[in-house]
């Protein structure tokens, strides 16, 4: 690291962050503590990601509360309030979780593998989520914050009716159900001190209740509720798409009774006669009919059954038609008496 001089003091620190965060930021942040907590804690992490990654031997590491002491103390805004900064605290906290949290539950294309976060400080795996600003939409939160925390832009593939919700004690949080992202692509956070690995887990690997998240799968216990409707959501994909090739199928069953359907108009049309012309069907010519025929067209194996074949003969002055004969003139052409050997023809098929 390049040489950057020594270390500001403490006073120019707070003054510096003060300005930078809470005096000069909009008006409607400043309307309550609740709001105006959110720019100390930006300031924190300035604090912690700049300052400290610089000099770390000279400025103290903080948690939110410490840091927010002093900077009540230092900063002329908030010195009035500087009695109450643990009281503003504990408010803010609450505060802070009663405010919905958006993401997304991205799955491989083929829905067997979920992408999960794990936290910088700890061992902790999660969706990549986060808190909802101030008249943002959920769709658009969960767009946000998974780009920040992955650096995956999910808006081309995002359904906003397809999610998860929950709510733990007074927080609702949703996540957006997002498949088809390939498992090669690159993700790559864009947080600081905030994401400390992202990877693919198997989703049948993962527990699916607070209870059964211990040993190797503590890690995962904040996970287990989302695993549990992610399974029922999935369950319900799998019967929507039996259900769209069960609508593309035939309505009918077998071949078999697709041919007797097809083969019955003809069969009737050939059945016993002398009532009043309609005939019935012959239901044995009609089941083996062959069921590898298109529809409504006869095998051509049938049509070359013996009876219904009629070799013409021509030639010789006559014309074969089964036993009988009629007698014919000659027409003195090679052509036109060219003639069919019935007998030679039927000697050579059997």
């Amino acid at each position: 690291m390049a040489d950057v001089g020594p270390p500001p003091s403490i006073q120019e620190v707070m003054d510096d962050l003060a300005m930078r965060f809470v005096v000069n930021c909009p008006a409607e942040e400043q309307e309550s503590f609740e709001r105006l907590l959110f720019q100390v804690e930006a300031a924190f992490w300035f604090y912690d990601d700049q300052y400290r990654e610089v000099w770390p031997d000279t400025f103290v590491q903080h948690n939110l509360l410490s840091f927010s002491q002093q900077l009540f103390k230092h900063c002329s805004l908030l010195s009035q309030f500087e009695h109450r900064a643990k009281e503003i605290y504990d408010a803010f906290t609450l505060y802070k979780h009663q405010i919905p949290t958006c993401g997304a539950a991205l799955l491989n294309p083929s829905m067997t593998k979920v992408l999960l976060v794990k936290s910088y400080r700890g061992n902790s795996w999660g969706f990549p989520k986060g808190k909802i600003d101030k008249d943002e939409d959920k769709v658009s939160c969960a767009i946000r914050e998974v780009y920040e925390e992955i650096g995956f832009d999910c808006s081309a593939l995002i359904d906003e009716n397809e999610f998860l919700e929950m709510q733990w004690q007074q927080q609702v949080m949703r996540l957006y159900v997002v498949p088809n992202v390939p498992e090669s692509t690159v993700f790559e956070t864009r947080t600081k001190k905030e994401i400390g690995e992202i990877a693919w887990h198997k989703i049948k690997d993962l527990p699916t209740t607070k209870e059964a998240a211990v040993g190797k799968l503590k890690p995962f216990w904040m996970v287990a509720s989302f695993v549990a409707r992610l399974n029922k959501w999935l369950e319900k994909q799998e019967k929507k798409k039996k259900h769209k090739r069960g609508a593309r199928a035939p309505a009918s069953g077998s071949s078999a009774e697709l041919a007797v359907a097809a083969a019955a108009p003809a069969a009737k049309a050939e059945g016993t006669a002398g009532k009043g012309g309609k005939g019935t069907p012959d239901v044995k010519a009609v089941l083996s009919a062959p069921v590898t025929a298109p529809l409504g067209l006869k095998s051509s194996r049938a049509d070359s059954s013996a009876k219904q074949v009629e070799v013409m003969k021509r030639g010789a002055g006559t014309v074969t038609s089964g036993a009988r004969a009629q007698s014919r003139p000659s027409r003195g052409h090679a052509f036109l008496d060219f003639a069919f050997d019935r007998d030679a023809v039927i000697a050579a098929l059997g």
